[in-house]
């Protein structure tokens, strides 16, 4: 963004602190000439968006300094990305089992979940199964009768 907060309930693309990732937020309401109350429109987190200072960028904060003095970006939360490309790439075309918090889901497993998309099942326990989304693994209730 440059030096003008976006209007009320329009959207802008800016760092989701709890999705870890750039995403959409919907402007809420304007708190000052130079912050507003922001809502991520995929994880629904509210936080307060300020207009950055000139000479502060986030190219700046999404990279670190090695001990060699050698800048590179910063490691991204879903480091599973490689993963979860390469089962869409030989599985993505099979239909997912609808997501429901009474399946019984099965390791391996496709599904289509409403909200987080498509996922895969790494790990099922008794009533709770971790599922690879394309953002990051999702630990959900399943098999409630």
């Amino acid at each position: 963004m440059t030096d003008v907060l976006p209007p009320v309930a329009k959207s802008f693309h800016t760092l989701c602190k709890k999705c870890e990732v750039e995403r959409y937020h919907k402007v809420l309401t304007h708190t000052s000439a130079t912050s507003a109350k922001i809502e991520c429109e995929v994880c629904h987190s509210k936080k307060t968006y300020t207009i950055p200072k000139a000479g502060s960028s986030m190219a700046k904060k999404a990279t670190t300094k090695s001990k060699t003095g050698v800048v590179k970006p910063r490691a991204k939360k879903n480091s599973h990305a490689d993963e979860y490309g390469a089962l869409m790439l030989n599985r993505g075309a099979e239909k997912g089992t609808p997501f429901s918090i009474k399946t019984k889901f099965k390791n391996d497993e496709k599904i289509e979940h409403g909200k987080f998309g498509p996922g895969f099942v790494k790990a099922v326990q008794p009533d709770r199964v971790d599922v690879m989304f394309s953002d990051e693994v999702k630990t959900l209730m399943h098999n409630k009768v």
